[in-house]
């Protein structure tokens, strides 16, 4: 096939639900293929009848004019005549019958003919010895005409054009006939095969399918790894992915467990310095100082122990409800700032569920609701969307609102409030943690609450 050809094939409109199934691919090919098929067969069947019911019908009357040569004799005056009673078919006594014959002279002149033929248009005079089969369409007859010499007694040659007319109802009764019950066989073969086409075609995509519900089982966590016996076109498949799933546990495992002897590494240096800081040699002032920026750096270094432990986007992770983690986080909140009296309102969709890892969530949505409680005056509303296979998480509140460029604030460090106590990290964590999940961090202006909004897009799958 060449570049053009696949061109022209690449562009055709194939619907996308066709595109990206191979059952959809499947059964369009077989459809395709299977109605060529029964096309040509019906053609070429209804081909070779047709030629077979023609043949028939000339040898017919190819027969007819034998018999009337054998019953044609000289009249008194030399002409040739054909006498109605020796006819060999008591059609051609009969007017209207659907059977005609007639004899016509080199004139074209008819010399004999029979009941209803006198009202037929005389036909152009056929060579000698030779026959000329053809149907005609005013009337619609088969007409058979043969050309001889008639040598009388004197052996004065006189030309003879012999020509026999058949209706054609008869051959249309039969094609008829034939076509309908052609049609019938056809179809039911073509159902028949259409459902062993569809029984193959489920038996043969079978593994795909059961590989498919592996992998589901494994994302919901009620197994391990493909344990199921496959086809040896795919087992390769699934000895990769069985590789992955354990690579990708153990390298998370190792990951998180480096980290953790990092965290204890770091427990010791900052223990003591927090007590050096305490020790009576230091002044005030700087025991206060030194104290605070221990205080900073192990806040600092939890917080990067937790981002750097993010899973971020993971193959066969279970998903997660979101609602409950929300209600779990607010209802933290507002013991935390029970003295704002905080109000959630929560308009999620209904079993809403991402695939991210539990402690990323926590760290994202408890980020924005701390945030959202922090700087706004009590009320804080909570929404999602659903949209091109993406789930965005909407998180306002009716405080001040972000100053101009909050792209700033998503700087590590850089706080839009110096007189509430924090360290500047909230949404510069939140936004490095939508980057792992391949997603996208906006700020902006609530227009129902008035204050900051934050819509965190993540993809669901």
């Amino acid at each position: 096939m060449g570049s053009a050809t696949r061109l022209k094939l690449a562009r055709l409109p194939i619907p996308g639900v066709i595109r990206n199934s191979l059952r959809g691919r499947l059964l369009t090919a077989s459809a395709l293929v299977l109605t060529a098929f029964v096309a040509l067969t019906a053609y070429a069947l209804d081909q070779a009848f047709r030629s077979s019911l023609l043949t028939a019908e000339e040898e017919k009357l190819k027969g007819l004019v034998y018999a009337l040569l054998g019953s044609a004799a000289p009249r008194e005056d030399g002409e040739l005549s054909i006498a109605l009673d020796a006819v060999p078919d008591p059609r051609l006594r009969q007017p209207l019958s659907g059977l005609d014959a007639a004899l016509f002279d080199e004139r074209g002149h008819a010399v004999w003919s029979s009941a209803a033929f006198l009202d037929l248009p005389a036909p152009a005079l056929t060579e000698v010895g030779q026959w000329q089969f053809e149907r005609l369409t005013n009337p619609d007859v088969f007409s058979l005409s043969f050309g001889l010499r008639w040598i009388d007694l004197a052996r004065d040659p006189r030309r003879y054009n012999i020509v026999v007319l058949e209706t054609t109802k008869g051959y249309r009764e039969q094609m008829s006939i034939f076509r309908r019950t052609l049609w019938g066989w056809l179809g039911g073969t073509a159902m028949a095969l259409t459902a062993t086409l569809l029984f193959l075609q489920r038996w043969s995509l079978a593994p795909l399918l059961r590989l498919g519900r592996e992998l589901q089982e494994i994302e919901a966590g009620m197994q391990d790894e493909i344990a199921g016996h496959y086809p040896d076109e795919i087992r390769p498949l699934t000895h990769d992915l069985n590789a992955m799933i354990v690579n990708e546990r153990n390298q998370q495992l190792r990951y998180r467990n480096a980290l953790g002897d990092l965290a204890h590494t770091l427990k010791t240096p900052l223990a003591v310095l927090s007590g050096m800081s305490q020790e009576r040699g230091f002044a005030s002032p700087q025991r206060e100082q030194l104290q605070e920026q221990v205080t900073r750096m192990q806040r600092i270094v939890d917080h990067q122990l937790r981002r750097a432990a993010a899973a971020g986007t993971r193959t066969l992770s279970k998903p997660l409800r979101v609602r409950p983690l929300i209600e779990k986080i607010s209802g933290a909140l507002t013991k935390v700032y029970a003295d704002k009296n905080p109000h959630f309102d929560l308009q999620l969709t209904p079993n809403l569920k991402l695939r991210a890892d539990q402690g990323d969530l926590y760290e994202l949505i408890g980020n924005l609701l701390d945030n959202a409680v922090k700087y706004g005056n009590g009320q804080v509303r909570v929404s999602s969307r659903l949209a091109d296979n993406r789930c965005s998480l909407v998180v306002e509140d009716n405080g001040p609102g972000f100053p101009e460029n909050p792209e700033l604030l998503l700087q590590r460090g850089v706080r839009a409030d110096d007189q509430t106590p924090g360290q500047g990290i909230g949404l510069a964590a939140v936004s490095e943690l939508v980057k792992a999940y391949e997603g996208q961090l906006d700020l902006g202006r609530s227009e129902a609450l008035g204050g900051g909004k934050v819509t965190a897009t993540l993809p669901l799958r």
